[in-house]
Formats: C-alpha cells, structure tokens, sequence
C-alpha cells in the first residue's frame, strides 16, 4: 500500500481503531520507529510511509508504517505536559489505527481508494503508482493524440510530443502513445507548463494544447495546504485534506474533455528528431565517456558538461541547462 491509498482510506474511515499504548523501538538515527509490540507480538516496521504531527504546536510526533506483514498502522507518541521526547521517556507512543486491507473491504470500497475507472487509467497507474490531477492532464494529451490519428486513419501519423514540463503527466504520455526520451519520440523543454506540441510525420501541420487557467473552487485552501507541508508544518489531518482536495481536482478533470481543459493550435513546421545511433566521446578532462551530441568542443578536444562548466562557470550556453 502507497502513501496516496493509506491518506484516501483514512478520508473513507476505512480503519480499524486500536487506540492502545505500545511499546516502540525509535531508531534515532534514521528518525522513525523500527517497530513496535501490539497483542503480545513484535511487528518490524519495514517502511515509513509518512511523518507528522498530531497536532500544530508539536514537532513531528505521528508516524504512518507499514510492517513486515504488509499492515499499515498509525503511530504517535503523546508527550503529555512535556515537550516531546522520541525516546519515550517523558510520554507515551500510542497505537492510534490501522488501515484495512482490500480482503476485509467490500469491493466499492476498493476502487473508491483506488479511484480506477478504466483500463487505459489502470495502465498508467500501474505505471506511475497513483492517480493525481498531472497524470490526468497528461492522460487527456494522450486521449485526443489518440483521437487524432484515429480520425487521420493512420496510427503512424504521430511522429512525436514535445512536453514543456516534467511532471507526472509525462508518464501517462509515455504509457499511452509509447513516446519515451529513449526513443527520441518525446522532447522536454521544462518551462513548468502544461504545454503539449503534437508532431505528425510527412511534415503534416502537428497541434499545440496549451493548459487553459483552471478555476478550482478550492484554491486558496489548496495553496494554504500546500505551503503547509512544504514547509513541514502539517499535520495529519492538513495532508488527508489535501489529498480530498486532489483527489476532487482529479475527479474533475476526468469528466473534462480535452477541448475543455486546452487552447488548441495548428502548428506548422514542427520536424522529428529521429532516434540516431548513440556515438560517445572520452572527455579530455575526466576521462569518462559522454555522449557525443551533448559534449563540449574546445581546446581540442570534447569535454563533458560537468568539466566544461568548472572552467566555465560564467558561461551562460542555452543547451548547458
């Protein structure tokens, strides 16, 4: 179980309440429980799937973990009246829930907390490992690229994508149209926007979505939140909110069509980048083999980025970045 399918049955109360004083071993160095003793048995945490606090005038003092069985619990240690101590010895740690497993959930309550409606979005979230709002967008590029070259008639009509981001929503295009950086099929030039250039063979005109300003009734809560846990200031309770708020921004863009969601334009002119044969170089400075095509001409001979740019700090070359 992820983070994202733990904080959605929690929004669904889909837990089993415990709510008993434990034994926990903290391992100090690493900052979180090793484990833990509940039902006269020893359960070895095995992987930490979130830290927070219980409540705003505490440190980090709650802990979501999964154990060697495959559980998920929830932990926090109770300071009382005293600040809190993670070795334990001025409060209590209490076993506060544990999240239940898709076997001892009816089957509504599964794809609830897994939000799959179909199997091209079961696809990509295999892929990506959960559902959010830049998978979604990227999905709806994909979807209308699909509609496309269906209307052309050829398949092969859609040579490549060119993405001005690098967010979650290129692993939907990646999944769904077989566009990857490997196959020199999809370029990214990261601007931070949701700007997608559809490249068609045979110099054909190619399309530009370009993300329209989505008006989300949530989004001063949403920007509040966010800020709150970038800044590590959230509390259980701020990060099950923000992830209702995700998972409502998703449901919505999935009831949008694409024409909906994008300002779409003709392109003109827009070439392929064909995938080449990969060619290296040794770097007269490291020694190390780089690719040619992204190496540095100078003093005779090709230096990599990393040993161009220690010589060359002032340099301000496009393609470096």
């Amino acid at each position: 179980m992820d983070c994202v399918v733990a904080l959605r049955s929690i929004r669904y109360d889909l837990l089993d309440y415990i709510q008993q004083k434990v034994a926990v071993d903290f391992h100090p160095g690493l900052q979180h429980p090793a484990g833990f003793v509940y039902m006269q048995r020893r359960h070895r945490v095995t992987c930490t799937l979130g830290r927070y606090r219980t409540r705003q005038d505490l440190g980090i003092n709650g802990y979501l973990v999964q154990t060697e069985s495959g559980q998920v619990f929830f932990l926090y240690f109770d300071p009382r009246e005293h600040p809190v101590d993670r070795r334990g010895c001025l409060g209590n740690w209490v076993l506060s829930f544990r999240i239940l497993d898709d076997l001892e959930l009816m089957v509504l309550y599964r794809e609830d907390r897994k939000m799959l409606l179909n199997m091209s979005l079961k696809r990509i979230v295999d892929f990506h490992g959960h559902l959010c709002p830049d998978l979604v967008i990227g999905a709806k590029v994909a979807h209308y690229a699909q509609a496309l070259v269906a209307g052309n008639g050829q398949a092969s009509e859609l040579g490549a994508v060119v993405a001005e981001n690098c967010t979650s929503a290129l692993d939907a295009i990646q999944v769904l149209l077989g566009m990857t950086m490997g196959n020199r099929r999809l370029t990214i030039i990261n601007y931070g926007k949701h700007n997608y250039t559809l490249i068609m063979n045979g110099r054909r005109p190619g399309h530009r979505l370009a993300l329209r300003p989505l008006d989300f009734p949530d989004g001063e809560s949403y920007i509040d939140l966010a800020q709150k846990i970038a800044s590590d200031n959230a509390t259980l309770d701020d990060v099950v909110a923000m992830q209702r708020l995700l998972d409502d921004r998703t449901c919505w863009l999935l009831a949008r069509r694409p024409e909906d969601l994008f300002d779409i334009t003709r392109v003109i002119g827009a070439q392929i980048q064909t995938e080449v044969p990969t060619v290296l170089a040794i770097c007269a400075q490291c020694g190390q083999p780089t690719l040619r095509h992204r190496g540095v001409e100078y003093d005779g001979g090709i230096w990599c980025l990393p040993c161009f740019r220690k010589i060359h700090r002032n340099n301000c070359l496009p393609y470096l970045h």
